[in-house]
């Protein structure tokens, strides 16, 4: 079976409710400029967008916070931000998501990230990304550390969302480890192959394609490479399995398992592509609530598929709710 069932799906989201994620990464901020575009500047042959809405919404591990609530467990976000309006801006969408800011430090050597995006008659025109990468340091690095061992205290799973702007380090992702292995949870990681190093032990990594290929030096393109190369990369990192999102193709899930089939594929549940903008946080929230709750491997992964199916076809970075994947199941 590589779908789900109405049924299946029902049970599988009525275990996750509830389930107490720590999501420890990089916060962002994104930012989205809508506007028209109807004349080319004077100055340069580039369009004027005549702004006409913006939003603001959850990026990053933040955004990864946002799914978790939005399925219904209750997410533990830990995450520096900035002593800025931008900080500001992240604690009160986080607030108004029901989500506690207890976990936030504030760093007054880095500011808060943010990325805006700049929309023209419905297709994204430019990003810009406003960042300073580094780790944060001095006070606000000892509450970082402080305030995840304490919070992991209480989680069903840990997630790890590494989006290689600083918040991650091999000293973190150590105490993260122990952490797992005291409470005997799995954790979960979004990697960047610059940290492959890092993510000994882990339970999953979630990487795209291009990411797999790049953490295992192999191509995984077709079915046999992909599986080829997570397998090297599982033993070589002693992972328990990987849950490798490959945009219109679906999911792969692999698994080591001496003597049975390790690599599952499972077809996209998106009808519509619109934008994959924060898809694969989408993918690792419902994978790890899945998992917090117990449930099966693969039933967990075609579980965050559908979710991830949902929130493809939307405008920006979105979540989805129970319902509405359900509807697509």
């Amino acid at each position: 079976m590589n779908r789900l069932t109405k049924k299946s799906a029902a049970a599988a989201l009525h275990a996750i409710q509830g389930q107490k994620v720590l999501v420890y990464g990089d916060l962002m901020l994104d930012e989205y400029l809508f506007g028209e575009v109807n004349r080319i500047s004077p100055e340069a042959p580039v369009p004027i967008v005549r702004v006409t809405a913006e939003k603001w919404v959850l990026g990053g591990a933040a955004n990864v916070a946002a799914n978790l609530k939005a399925i219904g467990t209750e997410p533990l976000l830990v995450g520096a931000i900035g002593k800025d309006a931008a900080g500001v801006r992240v604690r009160e969408l986080i607030s108004n998501l029901g989500i506690s800011g207890s976990g936030l430090v504030e760093d007054p050597l880095k500011p808060t990230i943010i990325k805006t995006r700049v929309i023209g008659h419905s297709q994204q025109m430019l990003r810009i990304d406003r960042e300073e990468i580094g780790p944060s340091g001095g006070r606000a690095a000892k509450a970082l550390m402080a305030k995840t061992i304490e919070t992991a205290k209480s989680a069903t799973a840990i997630i790890v969302s590494d989006y290689a702007k600083g918040a991650v380090c091999q000293e973190m992702i150590d105490a993260i480890r122990d952490c797992a292995k005291k409470k005997d949870v799995p954790w979960i990681v979004d990697p960047k192959p610059a940290h492959k190093s890092f993510y000994k032990g882990a339970t999953a990594l979630t990487p795209n394609s291009k990411e797999l290929s790049e953490l295992s030096h192999r191509p995984a393109k077709t079915d046999e490479e992909l599986a080829q190369a997570a397998l090297e990369l599982a033993a070589e990192l002693e992972l328990g399995g990987l849950l490798v999102t490959r945009s219109e193709k679906g999911v792969a899930l692999v698994k080591p398992k001496r003597g049975k089939q390790a690599i599952w594929t499972i077809p996209t549940e998106a009808r519509e592509v619109y934008d994959v903008s924060g898809a694969g946080d989408t993918v690792i929230a419902t994978f790890s609530a899945a998992l917090a709750a117990k449930l099966d491997w693969i039933e967990a992964a075609m579980l965050a598929n559908a979710a991830a199916g949902v929130v493809v076809g939307k405008m920006g970075t979105a979540t989805t709710t129970p319902q509405e994947i359900l509807e697509r199941v």
